[in-house]
């Protein structure tokens, strides 16, 4: 909003200019000053006292009665510039497609918000569609922080969504494959378009997006090594990004030299692939390792649905693409690896996230080492016998 001193019929005016509903809207407002007296200071100070008055009263009206739904979808846009494009994708897909219809259909204004309205909301979803105190977290993180920045640009007093009480997160345990059903998987997933993920995964534990967006420049052929410079991700569009989740998850692991003939062979193979299928090759993903035998790159949510898929096809127990990075690890901590390097392994940005993941598996080798010992103690007492 707008606002400036004009005269009008020997009078000085302050005229208002804003848009509304994406229209440009005017108010001519009268000051009962006149021009030919010495009126010009004291309009200009009435210019900033009536837009400060509109401006105030504008704030009042548009959000106490603006749904708490449209304010969620007016916060996300205002706040878009703030976020990475993936980061404002998630929660757009959240917001819109959980949290509005369920306040739109409620028609809860935002002045009327109260804590035990986000409670039902919440009570609702777990009920209805099952969902898990994980995902409640979720959801409130995005509420949180919406309504927070409605407290900060004055809109509302209070943060319903601070006295919110919420179930307790279920801790995570990974589900992993054994050497031998790995062997299995790794076997039917031969000739199969996501082949070389299951490889990668299965023999370096990378993420999803890690995979996907791993470049043949950053495979060394010579000192055999792969380095995670960057990673695919999913914004509307499969978009590449020369960073990581974190700066522990920018590294560099060694491979093993089945690993890198089976990669050597898949370079020779998309090279050939090129030559063969000339101007009907798509030379965008070039660079990249995980592409179809026409260039075109393995999309996110592809890889994602037919993991599970190949799993059940061989006779395994469905898991997903990660399932897959958390069998990786488990075979290193079997092995005798320490939690620190199993941290720089798999690029985790603390300590403690590795071994809270973890746990379960550490806890198992420490149930294998006691029977190791007890056996151990066994034979040599029944040797003194």
């Amino acid at each position: 909003m707008t606002a400036s001193v004009q005269e009008k019929r020997n009078k000085y005016y302050i005229v208002l200019n804003w848009i509304e509903n994406g229209k440009r809207r005017q108010r001519w407002v009268s000051t009962d000053l006149s021009v030919n007296g010495n009126n010009k200071r004291r309009a200009e100070q009435k210019r900033k006292e009536i837009l400060r008055e509109a401006e105030e009263k504008a704030l009042l009206t548009n959000y106490e009665d603006i749904l708490f739904s449209d304010y969620m979808l007016k916060w996300l846009e205002e706040t878009k510039h703030t976020i990475a494009e993936t980061t404002y994708t998630t929660y757009k897909n959240v917001i819109s497609g959980v949290i509005c219809p369920y306040f739109a259909e409620r028609k809860i204004k935002l002045s009327d918000l109260k804590p035990y309205h986000i409670q039902e909301f919440y009570a609702y979803k777990m009920k209805k569609d099952n969902v898990t105190a994980n995902t409640i977290h979720h959801y409130q993180a995005n509420i949180h922080r919406a309504l927070k920045y409605a407290v900060k640009t004055e809109r509302i007093k209070d943060n319903p969504a601070a006295n919110v009480d919420l179930p307790k997160k279920q801790k995570y345990t990974s589900d992993f494959y054994s050497p031998q059903e790995l062997k299995v998987l790794l076997q039917a997933a031969k000739g199969t378009d996501i082949e070389m993920v299951v490889y990668i995964a299965a023999w370096l534990g990378l993420r999803r997006g890690e995979i996907i967006g791993l470049k043949w420049d950053y495979v060394d052929f010579e000192n055999q090594t792969i380095s995670v410079m960057g990673t695919m991700a999913r914004a509307g569009k499969t978009i590449y990004k020369e960073t990581a989740k974190n700066a522990s998850s920018l590294r560099t692991l060694p491979m093993n030299t089945e690993l890198a003939k089976y990669l050597y062979d898949l370079k020779e193979r998309q090279i050939a692939n090129r030559k063969r299928l000339g101007k009907h090759y798509t030379d965008k993903w070039k660079d990249f390792v995980c592409v179809r035998d026409n260039g075109e790159i393995l999309k996110l949510d592809y890889v994602t649905r037919h993991i599970p898929m190949l799993c059940e096809q061989c006779g395994l127990r469905k898991i997903g693409l990660h399932a897959l990075r958390h069998s990786n690890v488990s075979l290193l901590l079997s092995a005798g690896v320490s939690i620190k390097e199993i941290q720089e392994w798999a690029g985790h940005s603390t300590y403690t996230t590795t071994a809270d993941i973890y746990a379960h598996i550490q806890s198992q080798n420490k149930v294998k080492l006691s029977q190791s010992i007890e056996q151990l103690l066994t034979e040599q007492k029944e040797n003194r016998s």
